[in-house]
């Protein structure tokens, strides 16, 4: 009797209150289930995020334009393999799982990183569980130019529930930026397929590696981060990122990827 009077003193002190990741409404969390959408989202907010679980490549992402066709590989990856052993993603680059990711990229929202971390601790768990877990968590370097200007790596902070989740540790000293590129927004899609190898790989020789990354565009990037990783002797490398840009979204909405 006593915890009841307590829990419904909390509820109604707000103590309780639960605010929607996205637009903080207030909102009554799904019962029974344990998921990011339902835990952290409104309803609404949640209905306009989803899912991509059909409709893309397995091997690099690329969406597909009808998103319930079968997963099948795309052109590019028929003809030559991305270096990495498995690519993970939540979902598409747009809507509102793109508003957040650009919240946290660039309007140092802490609270959206945190929700997206937990959305890429979702699916890498759920994946993991049937496969052996990596021996580190390596989150994309920024150049420490670039850190001093944001102030923050945001891929460190996404990580950080992912890490806690699989009960692996982040290694952001294993994989350090060389050279400083221009931010991918700046460049054009020919430009960052001529990108060189800006990656210096640290003490991974024999180990399984999970890096991760917010958003994936051309995939070039990732590319040479996982070469880089494994010139250096990583076992193998997975990649996880939040969202997959595709070829079928309007140039417009890929802006400040």
């Amino acid at each position: 009797m006593l915890m009841e009077h307590l829990a419904a003193l909390r509820r109604f002190s707000g103590l309780c209150e639960r605010r929607c990741a996205a637009c903080l409404t207030v909102f009554e969390p799904e019962a029974g289930k344990g998921d990011a959408l339902s835990q952290s989202l409104c309803p609404g907010c949640r209905a306009r995020i989803v899912r991509r679980e059909a409709g893309f490549c397995p091997y690099c992402g690329e969406p597909f334009a009808l998103s319930d066709a079968p997963c099948v590989p795309c052109g590019k990856c028929l003809r030559v393999l991305p270096p990495w052993r498995e690519f993970l993603f939540f979902g598409v680059y747009e809507g509102l799982l793109r508003e957040l990711i650009l919240r946290g990229k660039f309007g140092a929202s802490l609270a959206s990183l945190r929700f997206l971390g937990e959305l890429l601790a979702d699916v890498c768990s759920a994946y993991y569980a049937a496969a052996t877990l990596p021996d580190a968590v390596i989150p994309m370097p920024l150049h420490v130019r670039r850190l001093r200007e944001r102030g923050y790596n945001q891929c460190r902070e996404l990580v950080r529930p992912l890490s806690a989740r699989l009960g692996v540790p982040v290694r952001d000293d294993m994989l350090l930026r060389a050279e400083e590129t221009a931010m991918q927004a700046t460049l054009d899609r020919e430009r960052r397929l001529s990108m060189g190898r800006p990656f210096v790989a640290g003490a991974v020789r024999g180990m399984r590696v999970l890096l991760v990354d917010d958003v994936c565009t051309t995939g070039t990037t990732l590319t040479r981060a996982a070469e880089c990783l494994l010139q250096a002797g990583a076992l193998y490398v997975d990649v996880a990122v939040v969202a997959r840009s595709s070829s079928h979204t309007p140039p417009e909405t890929l802006s400040r990827a």
